[in-house]
């Protein structure tokens, strides 16, 4: 089943991750994911980097992609998930 299908107005606020390059799962999937979000009234947030793979964690060692933590980081004090540091 695709993520898509299942998302409903009760699906959770969404943080989105995705690179360009990812060859395991599309940004195409994502974009999908983030569309039925959005038309479901589901608040959302997605960031498409160009480069780099699948799984790459946290990424501390990639200056290009170690910015997607703090991404994530804003987003929850935003939603009120974690306390301002």
């Amino acid at each position: 089943m695709s993520g898509e299908r299942a998302v409903t107005k009760d699906t959770p606020p969404t943080f989105i991750f995705q690179t360009n390059e990812d060859a395991t799962v599309p940004a195409e999937n994502s974009l999908h994911y983030f569309l039925a979000l959005r038309k479901a009234g589901v608040a959302a947030e997605m960031h498409v980097f160009e480069k780099g793979p699948h799984g790459v964690g946290l990424a501390n060692d990639d200056p290009l992609l170690a910015p997607w933590s703090t991404l994530l980081a804003n987003w929850l004090r935003l939603r009120g998930f974690t306390k301002p540091s």
